[in-house]
C-alpha cells in the first residue's frame, strides 16, 4: 500500500481555524480510498471519495464523479458514471438524527437501491495516540462486514463521522484500514461545502438476501433486460463506424471481470461466483 497522501501542515492549521465555526455551514471532506479488488493480487485501485456533511445530521459518502452526477441529475435529469459491477460501489448515506446508515447501489439502468446497515458499531477505543500531519489522533478498533478495522480519529474536528459506513467515534476518522491491507481510507483535504448538497434520496429498499439475489441474477445474464427489449446494440469499431455487439461475448467478458474482482468490502456478504 503506497504512502498516505496528506496536505501540508500549513493547510491543516488553516483547517483547524475553520472548525471554530464548524456548525455555520456544510463541510466537505476528501478521502483517498485504496483497495484491492482481487485480494490474491498486489494491484491497488485508487478512488477519490468525498464525504459531504449537510446540516450537521446528514452525510453522504461517494466518489467525486458520483457527486458531480448527483448534481447533474438534480438539474437536468441526466447523470454520469455507472459502475458495471456492484462490488465496486461505495455510496453511503447517514442520517444521524435517525441513527440510520444506508448503502446505495445503482444498476446500469439507473435503478437505485438502498440497503440498511444494521450492524452495531461497538468501537474499542485504545489508549495509543499519534499525530497525523498536525492532527492529534487516537486509535480505535472495530469489526465490520467480516473484517477487522483499525481507525485513527481526532477530537480536534468535533464530527462523529468518517468514510463509508464508519461513524460514532468522538471525532472525525482521519484514517481507517482493515487488517489484511485490502481497504484503506485516508483523509486528504477539508473544505467548506456548498449550500446545496444533492444526493440520492429515492430508491427501493433491499435486504441483504434480496441484494444477493440481484447480484446472482446479474451475473447469470448481465444484459438480460437489453436482450428482452429486442433493441440492436452497436458499439464504435475504432474507425468511426459502428458494429453489432456480440452479446454472448460481452456477457462472458463481464462475468469474468466480476469473478476476478470479487473482494467486496462487506466480506461477510461475498458471493462465490462460478
Amino acid at each position: 500500500m503506497k504512502k498516505n497522501k496528506f496536505l501540508t501542515k500549513c493547510f491543516f492549521f488553516y483547517v483547524i481555524i475553520l472548525f471554530n465555526n464548524i456548525y455555520a455551514q456544510n463541510k466537505l471532506f476528501k478521502y483517498d480510498l485504496e483497495y484491492k479488488s482481487n485480494q490474491k493480487k498486489d494491484s491497488i485501485i485508487l478512488k477519490k471519495m468525498v464525504l459531504d456533511i449537510k446540516d450537521v445530521s446528514i452525510s453522504i459518502f461517494r466518489t467525486e464523479q458520483q457527486k458531480i452526477s448527483d448534481s447533474l441529475i438534480a438539474f437536468t435529469g441526466l447523470g454520469s458514471e455507472r459502475d458495471m459491477t456492484f462490488e465496486s460501489q461505495f455510496y453511503v448515506k447517514k442520517d444521524m438524527s435517525k441513527d440510520e446508515i444506508l448503502k446505495s447501489i445503482e444498476t446500469i439502468f439507473r435503478e437505485i437501491f438502498f440497503i440498511k446497515i444494521d450492524e452495531k458499531f461497538d468501537w474499542e477505543i485504545l489508549p495509543e495516540k499519534n499525530k497525523i500531519v498536525n492532527f492529534n489522533v487516537q486509535k480505535a478498533k472495530i469489526n465490520y462486514g467480516g473484517r477487522s478495522w483499525t481507525a485513527w480519529f481526532t477530537t480536534e474536528i468535533p464530527i462523529q463521522d468518517g468514510p463509508y459506513v464508519f461513524k460514532g467515534l468522538p471525532g472525525l476518522i482521519v484514517k481507517i484500514s482493515d487488517d489484511k491491507g485490502n481497504y484503506n481510507f485516508n483523509l486528504t483535504e477539508i473544505k467548506n461545502g456548498n449550500d446545496k448538497v444533492y444526493y440520492r434520496n429515492k430508491g427501493l429498499d433491499l435486504t441483504w438476501d434480496q441484494y444477493k439475489k440481484l447480484l446472482e441474477n446479474y451475473y447469470t445474464d448481465p444484459f438480460a433486460r437489453i436482450k428482452s427489449m429486442g433493441i440492436p446494440v452497436k458499439k464504435d469499431d475504432g474507425h468511426g463506424g459502428m458494429v453489432s455487439v456480440d452479446m454472448k461475448q460481452e456477457s462472458d467478458g463481464l462475468r469474468k471481470m466480476i469473478r476476478e474482482n470479487n473482494n467486496p468490502i462487506e466480506l461477510n456478504h461475498k458471493i462465490d461466483y462460478k
